[in-house]
């Protein structure tokens, strides 16, 4: 089932946000722990130093360099031994102020003293785990709602964007297809006018006449031109795609164009015979349609001639159509698949169009995964090249 564009955006918007929590979620508990480590490495640290303490206590308490009226008596491989506790922790508590030491007069000599971490640094150090862990806390939950709102920000303006994207495309559908009854309806009032007139020998109104004919011809391919741009630019366009004979396809194609183009057009066809593409009939036809009728258009008036052949480009299907006309600047090259845009020179500017034809192409074509490129023709004109994804099977 395919979706809609909006479903697609609720989706994106969806899953976007479902990683971006579970990302944030992860970074904080990451940067917790990390915190968490970092504190118990810190008091591990304290610990270890605490070695150093209780060597330096029980050195000064055997070379009895500490020792008074009130020392400490106690009792080493037989030796009685005296220290000055006072003395001795006054000496060493400014080296090592994050300690604590105990005395236990009348142990043996291993459990005489005590040295542990203060219960004011572990609390100090248990203070800073606590307060870097809310920091982390509160920044993941600020950062997950500052996403939240740019999520829904984001999914309301692209909302809104598609709507008024879809509105105008139906607008424009709507109109376009209004313009075409009344077209019609003038194009078969002036037909049956010059029927009528055919013998009358009224040559100045059958001139008008077919004047107006051929306005509302190309009246009508302008309609038919933006009533097609505007549905392969739908989002919810839809391509019914099948199996296709290029060289019967453009033969086709060909055939149907015939009665628009100059009699003096002539064309060389090579294919490869029994090629498949496939694709949308209509909207290839529309295609080959355009870049037929601006290699004609294009080339100088009774020396058209137009080249058309299939051919295996690195095993995939490939064709060219080639004219030997004004040529297109390399500068203009990247910029003739845009819409509306036409080549600035004279020549170009003076003929008929609307910029929507190789528009048409080449949006046709990437929708079915086909590249278009276009290069000098030899020698003179234009060249262009479209690869389809299709493998070739001969």
């Amino acid at each position: 089932m395919k979706l809609s564009a909006r479903a697609k955006l609720s989706t994106a918007v969806i899953v976007i946000s479902a990683y971006m929590l579970a990302a944030f979620f992860w970074w904080t508990i990451s940067l917790i722990n990390y915190s968490r480590v970092e504190k118990d490495l810190r008091l591990e640290l304290y610990r270890s130093d605490s070695l150093h303490f209780a060597g330096e206590i029980s050195h000064n308490m055997f070379t009895g360099r500490f020792t008074g009226p009130d020392s400490m008596q106690f009792n080493y491989r037989g030796k009685t031994m005296f220290v000055d506790t006072s003395k001795l922790l006054q000496q060493l508590s400014s080296r090592y102020p994050q300690y604590s030491v105990k005395f236990f007069p009348g142990k043996p000599f291993d459990q005489i003293f005590k040295v542990d971490v203060k219960k004011s640094v572990i609390d100090s150090e248990t203070a800073k785990y606590r307060r870097k862990r809310d920091s982390w806390i509160w920044e993941g939950i600020f950062m997950t709602i500052f996403m939240l709102i740019i999520s829904i920000t984001m999914y309301v303006f692209i909302d809104r964007v598609i709507r008024a994207n879809q509105q105008q495309n139906n607008f424009l559908l709507a109109i376009t297809h209004e313009l075409k009854t009344p077209v019609a309806s003038s194009k078969l009032a002036i037909q049956t006018l010059q029927k009528q007139l055919a013998n009358s020998g009224n040559e100045s109104t059958a001139r008008f006449l077919n004047i107006a004919d051929n306005n509302m011809s190309r009246l009508s391919k302008m309609i038919d031109s933006v009533l097609t741009a505007t549905r392969i630019q739908s989002i919810n366009a839809k391509i019914i795609k099948q199996d296709l004979v290029l060289e019967e396809l453009i033969n086709d194609t060909i055939a149907e164009l015939e009665s628009s183009l100059p009699p003096t057009v002539k064309f060389k066809l090579s294919f490869v015979p029994d090629l498949i593409v496939q694709g949308d009939r209509e909207l290839l036809e529309i295609t080959f349609s355009n870049l037929i009728s601006n290699a004609a258009k294009y080339s100088e008036p009774g020396k058209e001639e137009i080249m058309i052949s299939s051919y295996i480009h690195n095993g995939r299907v490939a064709v060219s159509i080639a004219d030997l006309g004004i040529g297109i600047a390399e500068k203009d090259r990247k910029k003739i698949f845009r819409m509306f845009y036409r080549v600035g020179d004279e020549k170009t500017r003076s003929s008929t169009g609307t910029g929507l034809g190789l528009f048409l192409v080449a949006k046709i074509l990437r929708q079915h995964s086909a590249i278009i490129s276009v290069e000098s023709n030899q020698p003179k004109g234009s060249r262009f090249n479209i690869v389809f994804k299709s493998k070739a099977s001969v």
